[in-house]
């Protein structure tokens, strides 16, 4: 578990990022004259941004989902998926 001073916290709050960064597990607690405020905890990763969002409560499942996955990571469309032909029925279906 680190300690930080509120002075410190409030000067340099990318030194906290880059501590959290380093090992997920720290704790850092910060202090006002010698008593703790509060503490700063990482928080985990999830695998699926989309679902971590809706598990919190800050989004809702799409009410259409997609039968193609969308690709993380700047992964390749594809090859047998012609996007020109997916936006022009996407264009037709809203012009309907």
């Amino acid at each position: 578990m680190g300690v930080m001073t509120l002075t410190e916290f409030n000067q340099n709050p990318s030194r906290v990022v880059r501590l959290l960064e380093r090992d997920a597990t720290t704790v850092i607690r910060v202090t006002k004259r010698g008593r703790p405020l509060f503490q700063v905890t990482a928080i985990p990763p999830v695998g699926d941004p989309l679902q971590g969002l809706v598990a919190a409560g800050l989004a809702e499942p799409p009410a259409n989902p997609s039968q193609v996955p969308i690709a993380y990571d700047d992964q390749p469309v594809p090859p047998w998926l012609d996007l020109d032909a997916e936006l022009t029925s996407d264009r037709a279906r809203r012009d309907v």
